[in-house]
């Protein structure tokens, strides 16, 4: 299964890569305040993809340290020997406490 993973990683790459060889036009990326940026195609596709992703990582970092910090505030209100210690009882179906 090992060999099978890095025999797609290596396509994968491949076919990255001969893209990358058939797009190094030079391209112009116009940016604001009128400046621009001249560099080959793929390196701005992957420029672009790079900060993308770099956002998006930026941008699930606070629900995810806020979820991470969830489960430690809850834990340290109610310890676990009085947790143990809480009877539940049965749910009552009817209105009746005592079923009839």
């Amino acid at each position: 299964m090992r060999a099978f993973i890095w025999f797609l990683r290596l396509v994968l790459f491949l076919l990255l890569f001969g893209l990358a060889l058939n797009n190094l036009e030079p391209t112009v990326l116009h940016l604001l305040f009128g400046t621009a940026w001249k560099a080959p195609l793929f390196v701005l596709l992957l420029a672009a993809f790079g900060l993308g992703a770099a956002l998006g990582a930026l941008a699930m970092l606070p629900p995810v340290l806020r979820a991470r910090r969830r489960p430690r505030a809850s834990a340290a209100v109610m310890p676990a020997a009085v947790a143990e210690d809480v009877v539940v009882p049965p749910p009552v179906i009817d209105g009746t406490p005592d079923g009839v």
